[in-house]
This record gives C-alpha cells, structure tokens and sequence, in this order.
C-alpha cells in the first residue's frame, strides 16, 4: 500500500444546484478544462476520528482517508493509503479497530481543476449532500499553513463565491452521518465500478 501523510489546507463554498453550470464553466474558463470523475465514497465517524473510502470510477484500486482535526481548523492532517480491492477486509478490520464501524455512502461528480500556487479546486455534486466547491491545498510543512490558508480564502474571494462556515458545515455533514448503517450493509459497494 502506498501511504502519504501531508496537511490538508481547504475552504469551501456551497453552490446552488441553479448556478452550478455557471461555476464550472467561469472555472474552465479561467484554468482550463477539468479531470472529470465519478466516485463512490464511504464515510466514516466517531468522537476521535474521521475515515473516508473512496473509489473512483474505472481505477484498480481505492484510497483510505483518515482526516485529524476538525473543520473549524486552518488545517488538518490527511493521510492516505492506497489499497487494492482485494485487501478491502483488512480496511475494514483497521477502521474497525479504531472504532469505526458504521459508515455512509454517498456518490459524487467531480471536476477538479489545477489552480494558482499549487492549489486544486475540486467542484463537486454529492448525492444526498449538495454541490460544493472546494479550494485545498497540501503541504508537508506545517509552517505554511498560514499562508496557505490565506492563498485558498483569497481565490474563493476572487472567484466571488462565500465562504461556507465551518459550522455550517459541520452541520450538513452530521446530518449525513445520522444515515449511517453497519459497513456490512455496504460491503458489497466497496468494490471497482
């Protein structure tokens, strides 16, 4: 499995689904044609920690994500395993072991598009969640957190979109985790499509 551990520096902006057209093409425009996806993403939650599944659509294998921190951080450490299909028991026995046994499951276009200073926007349509556009960027280098955070607020301001608070958030996102099932109800979905 191929791990990486970086700090993840991101703000985001809800879209309405009536302007969603606009922004991907004002975001084509202005940084060029985007890398479509389709993914398959499995949520997972408890008191200490916060675990992603996602896979997407075509690849040969899939990521874990286990996120520290919470929203309301300028940053929060990300790190990634990649894993192939065939190890999924072994992902499951480990976020079991960490107490995350229940999960959500959410399908989600996205077009992710280059920006300035190292930075990727990712404009996505989650099922059961909403559309957002997100502004990240990731460095190994905790000292540049600040400055990142400010490089990622000042393109969301540029490009004339809100920023959604934290809390706000926070919110949406609790109101998706209060779906969650057992992860046997979606073991059969963690699988290539």
């Amino acid at each position: 499995m191929k791990s990486s551990r970086e700090y993840e520096v991101e703000v985001r902006s809800y879209i309405p689904e009536s302007e969603f057209q606009d922004v991907l093409e004002k975001l084509t425009d202005l940084f060029g044609k985007p890398v479509a996806d389709n993914l398959k993403t499995f949520l997972f939650r408890n008191e200490k920690s916060n675990g992603r599944i996602r896979i997407v659509k075509g690849s040969d294998f899939g990521v874990l994500t286990e996120k520290i921190g919470n929203y309301t951080d300028k940053s929060r450490v990300e790190i990634e395993k990649d894993f192939n299909f065939s190890e999924v028991g072994d992902i499951l026995s480990e976020l079991n072991g960490k107490g995350l046994n229940n999960c959500t499951y959410l399908l989600t276009t996205s077009y992710r598009f280059l920006g300035p200073n190292s930075q990727v926007l990712y404009l996505a349509k989650h099922e059961n969640l909403g559309n957002f556009l997100e502004v990240e960027i990731m460095t190994n280098d905790q000292s540049k957190i600040h400055e990142a955070h400010k490089a990622v607020c000042k393109t969301l301001a540029d490009l004339n979109l809100k920023e959604l608070l934290a809390a706000d958030y926070q919110k949406m996102m609790n109101g998706l985790y209060a779906l969650s099932k057992p992860v046997a109800n979606y073991i059969e979905q963690i699988s290539p499509f």
